[in-house]
């Protein structure tokens, strides 16, 4: 797995011949081997044998329906670990635990308890350890945030969340970075599940195949400015040779001896047609570094935002009108989740804690 690289995951519901998503840039495939104890992807062993035709690395995954039971969980990895083996999966690859809500035969309960969660999923990588395959965990970026113990899980296997984050189901054919999960430990972001508008699961390597990632110096992708409320968000030139500042947002007049170097970050104040502006006639092509934009700039109630306060005199209340008495203190340095800006505050709570926060009193963290 080459950082960087471009990776989709197929099952019975995906053609034999990977050709296609070779075509359009994969260089690795993972494949479904299995779901519960009686179900084998009829097709698997096609597609791995196709993947390795190409040239194109492979892995396997398991769909998961033992919920949080142990029993469950071990079998199912071993099953997982058979199928792989019948479909010739070579030993040293990637198989990955697939957990997630499942509905009707698939039915996977997420909701048995969070250490309940961890140890049955641990237990299956366990297992897809000792049977000499690397272990992955895959799920959305919420289920994991909320429903398993990631820091268990990465104790014992560092590096090892694969993690579904995606905006729109629209075609997408490059990773829009906005949307990287804030988690430790990724180390593939599935980023779409229609890749090129062919309707495919595409995903994005955030390590290589030694297991480093941004938790061991990427920079980029550990990158989270915190930023005020109302500003628009931040640009970082990461183009080893630097970044050229044009005169328009066409980017079709350079500014003369304007190259800006790597590693600088500058204030967006405007985003167009692939370009950011860095303030009056500056403008930088979005090609040329990492941009990440404060959601609650374009939509109040955007989702997933995290606000850290950054006051001493910080407390919530119940109206968004100055002076009213504070209910709770929030410490300077704690973070909260934003549920929407209403004025010149964000609410992040309920009634018996208090609804609002003076936004000025917080930074966004951009992730």
């Amino acid at each position: 797995m080459k950082k960087n690289a471009y990776v989709v995951d197929v099952s019975s519901y995906n053609p034999s011949d990977l050709s296609t998503y070779k075509n359009c840039g994969a260089t690795m495939a993972i494949v479904k081997v299995s779901e519960g104890v009686a179900y084998r992807n009829p097709k698997g062993a096609a597609q791995i044998a196709s993947a390795k035709s190409l040239g194109m690395e492979c892995a396997g995954y398991f769909f998961c329906t033992f919920s949080n039971d142990l029993n469950g969980a071990r079998a199912q990895a071993l099953y997982a670990v058979e199928s792989a083996k019948i479909m010739g999966l070579s030993g040293g690859s990637y198989l990955a635990t697939d957990w997630e809500t499942g509905t009707g035969a698939s039915y996977n309960n997420v909701n048995g308890g969070k250490s309940k969660n961890t140890q049955a999923v641990l237990l299956t990588m366990d297992v897809i350890a000792s049977a000499g395959y690397k272990p992955l965990l895959y799920s959305g970026a919420y289920l994991l945030k909320s429903n398993i113990d990631t820091s268990v899980i990465l104790s014992h296997y560092p590096n090892s969340l694969w993690v579904a984050s995606y905006p729109t189901s629209n075609a997408v054919s490059t990773a829009n970075m906005n949307y990287f999960p804030a988690i430790p430990g990724v180390a593939l972001w599935q980023f779409t599940d229609n890749w090129n508008g062919i309707h495919t699961d595409a995903s994005i390597a955030v390590i290589d195949s030694d297991n480093k990632n941004n938790a061991e110096g990427d920079e980029d992708m550990g990158w989270h400015p915190e930023i005020n409320v109302t500003e628009l968000g931040r640009f970082k030139v990461t183009r080893p040779d630097g970044a050229q500042l044009y005169k328009d947002s066409d980017l079709t007049i350079p500014i003369a001896g304007a190259v800006k170097p790597a590693g600088g970050t500058y204030k967006i104040f405007k985003a167009r047609n692939g370009a950011v502006n860095a303030g009056g006639q500056q403008w930088f092509s979005q090609a040329d570094g990492l941009t990440k934009v404060n959601p609650l700039s374009v939509n109040q109630k955007a989702k997933g935002i995290i606000c850290k306060i950054i006051a001493d005199d910080a407390y919530t209340q119940n109206e968004t009108t100055p002076n009213c008495a504070g209910i709770k203190y929030l410490p300077a340095g704690s973070s909260w989740k934003v549920i929407s800006k209403k004025g010149d505050y964000l609410e992040i709570g309920g009634e018996k804690d208090g609804r609002y926060v003076l936004a000025s009193k917080c930074k966004i963290i951009l992730w």
